[in-house]
Formats: structure tokens, C-alpha cells, sequence
């Protein structure tokens, strides 16, 4: 059972959270039945609209009781409780993983697929998988995205699917220099392609003297898409180990330097961090900045793998508090632990 519960999270990982999500509605249900619909609501984190589907799809098939007393589990209902016990325990654990980082950091939601990022492709298509679900859940008619390149942001667009949502995807940042594949420019076309979207590029590189940096912000064209960017009301972004981010853009020794000598561990938006989450060193960009992750936004940080737990940790430690990760079993057990 359980390892066919393995094979059904990599083939149809949309299919185990229902299951999971209806798995959680039944075993609430028979701790307090009979209980009404707004009670369960709050029992389980999910508003009226979608318990009210779920709950008469369990209905149909014959697992709860509606009565104007509440619901109740059925005979056969318990059985299923029973027999499910078993393969839930590791998406159990995956969300205590998930609540626990929840509350240590004060961010809004955390969600955890199994493995290392690192050293299984599987992870990172998981990761995408989870993340392009999300975002689903977010989006609405006319709504702009914007997005940071990297080979997270890569998987995370492979996973989107079709929307009849028209939904603009903007480059959060430069990136001429890096490889293509994996520029912001590429990624937004990319996720326009997989929804059926628009898209629209930046082309300018990802890190500027003062000079070229003051020149390119008057550019209508640069200034166009900066007001778009600004405007989005999603925010996708990677999170990136500090020596691996600098030397993939040929920074200058005297910059490595310095974040040596501050003991950066982190990178996002351009900024460099050390573990307490302070600011190292920033690189001039055209792109968005810190200060732009205001309240009114969803803010949705990708990142996993062994080798970004301590950046991971750092930017944690300062993100928004409105900020949604997304990230692998790996680096939540050793932010927990």
C-alpha cells in the first residue's frame, strides 16, 4: 500500500493532496460529530466554498451522514479512516514539518514535498508541482506575476498548467549573462506558453555599474516594465546560496571579498545575507527590491536542497511575514531540528 501511495505522489500529486485533504475532513468529522459545517471550516483550514464540494463528494460516497444535527462518519467511513491511517503518516509529517516552520518564522503558509532537491530530479519536479498548484489557488482575471530566473523558477514553470485566468508574467530582475534557460526572461515566456498566457521581457543584465544602472532607468522601455513589476500582484522567487549565486555571475574578486569577510550565505533579489539574515552586500539591479514586498502581494519563495539550508534559514529570518515557502523534507526537518 504504501508503495503504491509513492508511485501515486510522483504520478498524480494532485490526486494525493485530495486525498489527504478528505482523508483530514473525515477524521475531524468522527472526533466531533455530529458537527456542523462551520465548525468543521475551522476545524480544518478551508473555507465553506470548497468544504461544501468536498463534503458532498464524501456524502456520495456513502462515508458521512448530513442531518440538520451535523455530520457524522458512516460505518463505512471509519473503515476508510482505518485503512488510510497508515499511508497518511508521511504526508502527516510533512505538514507538522510544515506548521512547526510556520510558527518558528511568523510566515503565512509552508508547504513541504518529500526529499532532497539536491540530489533527486523527482524533488524538484514535486517542488514545481507544488508550487504551480499554489499558484492556481491564487490566481485571478487580469492579475500580473512576476518572477526571478533560476533553475527552481525552470521547474516550477515545466509544472503550469492551462488557466482560463489571463494572467501577465513580468522578469522580476536582469539576468542577461546567466544561461538562457534559466534567465527570468525565458521563465516568463515559458510560464506564458504552459497557461496560455502573456508575457513581457527586460532586457537589460543583472548586475550594473552606477552609471549603467542610472542610464537604463530612464528608458521608457525599462520603465514600462518596472511599473508592471511593481504593480504584480505575485511574487515568484528563488532563494540562493551566496557563493553559488556570486561566482554564476562572475563577480568581481573584491566583492567575493566581502561577502567572505561577512560571512554571506544567502542570496535573493540581489542581496546577499549572512546567517542572522543582515544585508552583505546589495548589487545594483534593475528589478524589484526588498522594499517592494508590500502586504498587498503574494509572496512565494521555491527553494530546497542540502545545500541551501543555511540560506534558506537567513532569508527566513527577514522575509515578509505574508511570505509563502515552498520547499523540500530536507531542509524543513534540519529548520525544525
Amino acid at each position: 500500500m504504501n508503495q503504491l501511495f509513492e508511485i501515486q505522489k510522483k504520478l498524480v500529486p494532485d490526486l494525493v493532496e485530495k486525498m489527504y485533504r478528505r482523508f483530514q475532513i473525515l477524521t475531524a468529522i468522527e472526533t466531533f460529530q455530529p458537527i456542523g459545517r462551520r465548525a468543521l471550516s475551522e476545524s480544518v483550514s478551508l473555507s465553506e466554498r470548497i468544504l461544501r464540494t468536498e463534503t458532498e463528494i464524501l456524502k456520495s460516497q456513502g462515508l458521512i451522514l448530513i442531518t440538520s444535527k451535523g455530520m457524522s462518519v458512516t460505518d463505512s467511513g471509519v473503515e476508510v479512516i482505518e485503512e488510510m491511517k497508515s499511508s497518511m503518516n508521511s504526508l502527516t509529517r510533512l505538514e507538522h514539518i510544515a506548521r512547526a516552520i510556520e510558527s518558528r518564522y511568523s510566515i503565512r503558509k509552508v508547504i513541504v514535498v518529500s526529499g532532497d532537491s539536491d540530489i533527486e530530479d523527482e524533488t524538484k519536479v514535486r517542488m514545481g508541482q507544488a508550487t504551480s498548484e499554489y499558484l492556481e489557488s491564487c490566481f485571478e482575471d487580469g492579475m500580473k506575476m512576476t518572477v526571478t530566473g533560476g533553475s527552481t523558477m525552470a521547474y516550477v514553470a515545466r509544472a503550469m498548467r492551462p488557466t482560463d485566468k489571463e494572467i501577465t508574467f513580468i522578469p522580476a530582475r536582469g539576468g542577461l549573462g546567466e544561461e538562457v534557460s534559466y534567465q527570468a526572461n525565458a521563465i516568463t515566456h515559458l510560464m506564458a506558453d504552459q497557461t496560455g498566457g502573456k508575457f513581457e521581457v527586460l532586457y537589460v543584465p543583472d548586475q550594473l555599474s552606477e552609471a549603467g544602472y542610472n542610464a537604463l532607468l530612464k528608458e521608457p522601455s525599462v520603465m514600462r516594465v518596472l511599473q508592471h513589476i511593481k504593480s504584480a500582484q505575485i511574487v515568484l522567487h528563488g532563494i540562493g546560496a551566496a557563493y553559488t549565486m556570486a561566482k554564476r555571475r562572475n563577480t568581481s574578486e573584491d566583492v567575493l571579498l566581502q561577502l567572505d569577510e561577512g560571512d554571506a550565505v544567502a542570496e535573493a533579489f540581489g542581496y546577499y545575507f549572512d546567517a542572522d539574515g543582515n544585508i552583505i552586500h546589495r548589487v545594483n539591479t534593475i528589478g524589484i527590491h526588498l522594499e517592494d514586498l508590500t502586504e498587498d502581494k503574494d509572496i512565494i519563495a521555491v527553494a530546497g536542497g542540502t545545500s541551501k539550508k543555511e540560506a534558506i534559514a537567513s532569508y527566513l529570518k527577514i522575509a515578509p511575514k505574508h511570505t509563502v515557502l515552498v520547499t523540500d523534507s530536507v531542509v524543513g526537518e534540519w529548520l525544525i531540528n
